[in-house]
C-alpha cells in the first residue's frame, strides 16, 4: 500500500484523497512558517486523510488558515464542509460563482444524484456539509492571500468551469491549477516525460476560455504545476503546448 501523502515540493504535500482509486485525486497541503492551507479537499470521505497529514507534519487543526477550492466539482470541493467543521480557524476560499452552492449544496446534491443515483452518490461523495456564509471568502481575480510568509495570487481561470480559479506562487515558480491545466496521471509517465490531456467536463467546458486560461497561467512562468489529477508536473512549456 502506498503512502497517503508525499512531499512534492518544499512545504507542499500531495495527499491521495482516496477518490475512486489510488493517485487519481489529490489535495495539496501547503505549510509555511507554522501556518497551513489545503488546496482542494477531495470528498467528505477524504477528510481523515487530510487530518492525518496535518498530524504527520506536527500541525494542529488551528494552524490551518485557508481551504482553497479551485472550483466546486465534488472531487475537488465535496469534502470542504466536513473539513471546515474540523478546522476552527480556516476560511474557505471559493469563486463567487460557486460560493452560494457551498453554503447551500442542495442543487449540487440533486444534480449529482441525477447523474449517479443516490447509492453511488453516497458511495463516492458521502455527506455534503453546508458551510456557514461567514466562513466563506469569495475569490477576487488578481488578489493575493498569504499563508505564513508565502504569497498566493488568485487568478480566474475559466474553461473547465466558470467557477474556477488557480493559485500562483510566484516566489517559488509554482501554480496550483485544479483542472484548468489538464490531467496527468503518474502511471502514464514515460522516459519522454508526463502525458497530459485536457479535462472536458460538461456543461461549462469552453475550449477558447481554457486556452486563454492556460496562456494566463504560463505568463507567470511556473516551473512546476500542481494538478488535482495528479499532483506535480514539470516541463510546463511543453505540456501547455499539448493542451
Amino acid at each position: 500500500m502506498h503512502e497517503i501523502h508525499e512531499q512534492v515540493a518544499p512545504g507542499i504535500h500531495a495527499i491521495d484523497t482516496g477518490y475512486v482509486r489510488p493517485r487519481l485525486d489529490a489535495s495539496h497541503l501547503l505549510v509555511d512558517s507554522g501556518r497551513a492551507a489545503f488546496v482542494d479537499t477531495g470528498t467528505s470521505h477524504s477528510v481523515p486523510r487530510l487530518l492525518q497529514t496535518l498530524r504527520d507534519n506536527d500541525l494542529d487543526r488551528g494552524d490551518v488558515d485557508y481551504i482553497f477550492l479551485t472550483h466546486i466539482h465534488l472531487d475537488h470541493a465535496g469534502g470542504a464542509g466536513a473539513l471546515a467543521r474540523e478546522l476552527p480557524n480556516a476560511q474557505v476560499v471559493v469563486h463567487p460563482r460557486g460560493a452560494r452552492h457551498m453554503v447551500d449544496p442542495s442543487k449540487l446534491i440533486a444534480g449529482t444524484i441525477a447523474v449517479y443515483g443516490e447509492d453511488r452518490y453516497r458511495e463516492l461523495y458521502g455527506e455534503l456539509v453546508p458551510i456557514a456564509a461567514g466562513r466563506i471568502v469569495e475569490s477576487t481575480d488578481d488578489s493575493v492571500l498569504t499563508v505564513g510568509g508565502r504569497q498566493l495570487r488568485l487568478i480566474d481561470t475559466p474553461g473547465h468551469a466558470l467557477h474556477h480559479y488557480s493559485l500562483i506562487d510566484e516566489a517559488h515558480a509554482l501554480a496550483f491549477t485544479g483542472d484548468t491545466f489538464g490531467v496527468s496521471y503518474r502511471e502514464t509517465d514515460t522516459a519522454a516525460g508526463p502525458f497530459i490531456f485536457p479535462t472536458t467536463t460538461p456543461v461549462h467546458f469552453d475550449p477558447g476560455q481554457l486556452h486563454d486560461s492556460i496562456d494566463r497561467i504560463m505568463s507567470y512562468e511556473p516551473a512546476s504545476v500542481l494538478l488535482t489529477h495528479y499532483s506535480r508536473v514539470d516541463d510546463t512549456s511543453r505540456l501547455a503546448s499539448e493542451l
